[in-house]
């Protein structure tokens, strides 16, 4: 038996017990940072509005920084606002902010960044973090580029039918440049998803069901770290 931890809003940690799982683990990287090696940018972007990019974003943080015990921060990089939604519901629990203009907040060991821009994403990369994921929002020509940048490329989709046709253009449009990025769907039926790994030759992953991207457990884990 093993466990998950589950951390409440009011920063406790919850410890529940997952069938068939080892004590967690740190990963390969432990808490200290490599000085010769450069911190890993990882771009989440979606085919559409509303298909899961900030869940999956604060979900990764987290598995990050709890799993692996890496220094992690998550950039709101778009002006849907939910950080400082984030921030509000978790107000009493949050840790104290670094002396920066920049700075959002911090919960749980992750740093967050509410209004994400090329400034802002410099001053993270100046050694403090090991990973910094980007929550980019739905894909659109203005942060196109910054994403193809990024050192991991995620993208989000939905299959369900209202929103299938988003993701569909995404993949005709980007036909050269597919190599390397991981494509994701939380949303749909499996049919769906075989159909579109035929048509378009890609790995379609299915995002495990996690209602609470706060709580890494042992499903969410073992997801990551097939991808990450």
């Amino acid at each position: 038996m093993g466990r998950h931890i589950r951390r409440s809003r009011n920063g406790a940690e919850q410890k529940g017990l997952v069938k068939g799982m080892g004590h967690c683990k740190r990963g390969r990287f432990k808490g200290g940072r490599n000085p010769e090696a450069r911190c890993r940018i990882i771009g989440i972007i979606g085919a559409g509005r509303g298909t899961g990019v900030t869940h999956l974003s604060v979900l990764a943080a987290n598995y990050l920084s709890s799993s692996l015990q890496r220094r992690t921060a998550v950039i709101e990089w778009n002006d849907h606002g939910s950080f400082f939604q984030i921030k509000a519901t978790f107000r009493d629990s949050l840790e104290k902010r670094a002396g920066s203009a920049d700075y959002g907040y911090k919960i749980f060991g992750v740093a967050y960044y509410m209004q994400g821009d090329p400034r802002v994403l410099a001053r993270c990369m100046d050694g403090s973090y090991d990973d910094i994921v980007i929550d980019f929002g739905e894909m659109r020509a203005s942060i196109r580029a910054e994403w193809l940048r990024c050192t991991v490329k995620i993208i989000t989709a939905s299959l369900s039918e209202w929103k299938l046709k988003a993701f569909m253009e995404l993949l005709t449009e980007e036909d050269e440049r597919r190599t390397g990025w991981i494509y994701t769907a939380a949303f749909g039926s499996e049919d769906i998803r075989r159909e579109i790994e035929r048509q378009f030759h890609i790995l379609l992953k299915r995002v495990p069901l996690s209602v609470d991207a706060f709580s890494v457990d042992y499903r969410v884990m073992e997801w990551f770290g097939g991808i990450l």
